[in-house]
């Protein structure tokens, strides 16, 4: 079970770090026609980010839990 859980921790770290690279991405300059589109996107990974880094907080306290005993 230890195992799984430390195989999730790497794959949603590997996640935030491509979101994050895509928002960076979403932030260059591009034509007026894409604003809207790039900026929901942004968003979209915003929102992302968010849900894997609190799956990566409860994933990471009970694997502290699972040391601990």
């Amino acid at each position: 079970m230890n195992t799984i859980n430390q195989d999730i921790i790497k794959s949603l770290k590997r996640s935030i770090k491509a979101a994050e690279d895509k928002i960076e991405e979403l932030k260059k300059p591009s034509q007026k026609s894409a604003v809207h589109k790039r900026a929901a996107e942004r968003d979209f990974w915003r929102k992302r980010i968010k849900v894997y880094k609190k799956k990566l907080k409860e994933l990471e306290d009970e694997a502290e839990k699972f040391k601990q005993s």
